[in-house]
């Protein structure tokens, strides 16, 4: 009897060790499959990524031409920007004088006769200075001048500087002149003196 219950133990023992090798088995498989599932995944994932890439390299080739002419624009707005701003300061210029020549056609006295005008601009941080000389037949009309022109939006600082009497033609008149600022020419000095105010 004793070497019967020794053959149900045995037969215990394999039933036990098929049982632990058929879930090893099924544990194996799973992570086959498992394996076989993330492989397949990634595979396809980069496929994917792959084709996307294509994409773009192939967008980026197309696009490349509109790249390049954008580049070339701002190449070219870098190169005119200057030429673009000496224009606008010649057009603000030259309506600044068409003005100031406008006002004195119209606003000269008539015993009032201008010989000559006169600019300096030594200083580029301060404004243009604009010398007016002329002759008047007496001060009266020479000082109606000088509120006319001081009545003129682009000059600042209208000051008379002499008056002397001369004799012209065996008549006596009055030689003037008469200097003021030019508006909006000083600009470089307000940019100068705002860097100042930011270092400090």
């Amino acid at each position: 009897m004793p070497y019967v219950n020794l053959i149900q133990e045995q037969r215990l023992a394999a039933q036990a060790n098929e049982r632990k090798a058929r879930s090893f088995f099924f544990v194996f498989v799973g992570v086959l499959v498992a394996s076989g599932l993330s492989y397949g995944f990634f595979t396809m994932d980069a496929m994917l990524i792959s084709h996307q890439t294509s994409n773009i390299t192939a967008e980026i080739k197309k696009n490349a031409p509109i790249t390049k002419q954008i580049d070339q624009n701002g190449k070219d707005l870098a190169e005119l920007t200057p030429r673009l701003k000496t224009l606008q300061d010649a057009a603000v210029s030259t309506g600044r004088w068409d003005r100031i020549l406008t006002h004195l056609t119209v606003q000269t006295p008539t015993a009032t006769w201008l010989t000559g005008i006169r600019c300096e601009a030594s200083d580029p941080t301060k404004p243009v200075q604009v010398d007016f000389s002329g002759i008047g037949a007496s001060q009266s009309p020479i000082g109606e001048f000088m509120l006319r022109l001081q009545n003129l939006d682009d000059l600042d600082d209208v000051n008379l500087k002499f008056t002397n009497e001369k004799l012209i033609s065996a008549s006596k008149a009055i030689e003037f002149e008469i200097d003021a600022n030019l508006t909006g020419t000083a600009e470089q000095k307000v940019k100068a003196d705002a860097q100042g105010d930011n270092k400090s």
